[in-house]
């Protein structure tokens, strides 16, 4: 037995105490935030990972693992609760969520954003009462929406002149024939004109 100064007690053989191989359960080792807890839920079953810590594991590197903000920007700001920092907690909370059964069993996903925009936070948490499990299809789609959706509003001019106003540069685009999605993009990274068309973001 090897009790840890945080109150944790683990059963482990001499070998690896004597060679200070053990971590405490409540040592944050998962991206310097999350940690494994003690109680019931395990990581691996028969040397399978459970939904449950690949959903948690998933969540947590989202929100803290700087390679993941490097990859794409959606998730800089977004946190999850102190409470969900331990595995054990996530787990014993989520089965209270709705669409857990679905979630469980199908192709359901965890969801923060509906619920965090229904209570009007403007950081987004992840927690008991922001999260709920939602079809995959759906989450995709709110997902394509927010990436559209970055609170910009651009300015575009056309070949002949005239002058538009928008936020979803997806929708522009398809209302357009004429210019691209892709082509906004590039007219935006790059500053130059593509088929006569010039884009800027509004100051």
């Amino acid at each position: 037995m090897c009790e840890f100064e945080d109150g944790a007690i683990v059963e482990s053989d001499f070998t690896n105490i004597s060679k200070g191989n053990l971590k405490s359960p409540n040592f944050p080792n998962v991206f310097n935030v999350g940690y494994l807890g003690q109680g019931k839920w395990k990581c691996k079953i028969n040397g399978s990972v459970t939904k449950e810590y690949t959903t948690w594991h998933h969540m947590i590197e989202r929100c803290y693992s700087e390679k993941a903000h490097l990859k794409s920007n959606a998730y800089v700001g977004v946190t999850v609760c102190d409470r969900w920092h331990n595995f054990q907690n996530f787990c014993d909370d989520i089965v209270y969520l709705d669409g857990y059964d679905l979630w469980k069993n199908g192709e359901y996903e965890l969801d923060k954003d509906f619920l965090c925009e229904k209570l009007g936070l403007k950081n987004k948490i992840y927690s008991p009462v922001t999260c709920k499990f939602i079809p995959r299809p759906m989450n995709i789609s709110e997902a394509t929406t927010r990436k559209n959706l970055t609170g910009n509003t651009y300015v575009g001019i056309s070949p002949n002149g005239t002058i538009y106003e928008f936020k979803n540069k997806k929708k522009f685009a398809s209302e357009h024939t004429d210019i691209s999605y892709s082509s906004i993009d590039r007219c935006l990274n790059e500053n130059r004109k593509i088929k006569g068309w010039i884009f800027k973001i509004k100051n």
